[in-house]
């Protein structure tokens, strides 16, 4: 069985870390012959950093599938068509928003050096940041700030060009190219739905409850509730519980 991990919030709980424990657990389920990865609204570049070299070179689908990287190297991307990017810093400039946008490996910035969400971006200094003529291949654009939150909700709602990510716990909107999301880029690697068990926490793992044989819900986002096979609620105990259901799942579907 294919084994995908949604990160923050199901895996990583302070933005910063994965534990030892949840990593050996990784390890326990490769070992019982499933394949593990990872899909994350991070792109890869941004999620190295918080787990072990072992890892590195395992399936990582990044920026809620817009781009999907294994043994270290890009094998798909979706990136934002010209005339779409063009249409966005239109919008950006009309509503004064702050973006960042995600190139396959580097990324442009607009806003305040002292956002929140930089702490998280390219911790390592394994990128560049670009200035805005020389993106190239944008995977995902973020705003990060804007002055009329309910105008470019409307603006963006009006679009077909785009996919819209919503976060649940931040005042961001994550947007890529028409048609990407999580499931559609593991079916592009060739991952049937009746070979995935699939853990998440977020609206952006929507797609992927939705298909999935086997779905564990950590926290209690309501949209993902009635699409879960299982849950795991945030308590002191989510740790302990994320390990019991990752051995309890690895040895059911081992054979």
């Amino acid at each position: 069985m294919h084994f995908i991990f949604d990160i923050d919030g199901t895996l990583c709980f302070d933005g910063l870390t994965i534990s030892p424990a949840i990593q050996h657990s990784l390890d326990e389920l490769e070992r019982q012959g499933h394949t593990i990865g990872f899909a994350s609204a991070r792109p890869y570049r941004d999620i190295l950093h918080l787990l072990d070299e072992r890892f590195h070179n395992k399936l990582f689908v990044g920026s809620n599938g817009a781009m999907t990287y294994q043994q270290g190297e890009l094998c798909d991307i979706q990136p934002l068509p010209r005339q779409t990017m063009g249409g966005l810093f239109e919008l950006t400039e009309k509503l004064q928003a702050s973006f960042l946008v995600d190139l396959p490996w580097h990324y442009h910035f607009s806003g305040d050096e002292d956002h929140p969400l930089m702490s998280l971006v390219d911790p390592q200094n394994r990128a560049s940041r670009v200035p805005r003529d020389d993106i190239r291949l944008p995977v995902k654009l973020l705003v990060t700030t804007c002055n009329d939150i309910p105008g470019l909700h409307q603006a963006l709602a009006e679009r077909d060009d785009i996919a819209i990510h919503h976060h649940s716990d931040q005042q961001i909107v994550d947007i890529t190219a028409a048609g990407v999301d999580k499931m559609a880029a593991l079916r592009r690697h060739g991952i049937s739905p009746e070979q995935l068990v699939c853990f998440g926490n977020d609206s952006n793992d929507l797609p992927m409850f939705s298909a999935a044989r086997h779905t564990v819900q950590v926290g209690e986002h309501p949209q993902l509730k009635p699409l879960a096979t299982e849950q795991i609620l945030r308590d002191a105990g989510t740790e302990l519980a994320l390990i019991g259901a990752m051995r309890r799942l690895g040895e059911r579907y081992a054979a």
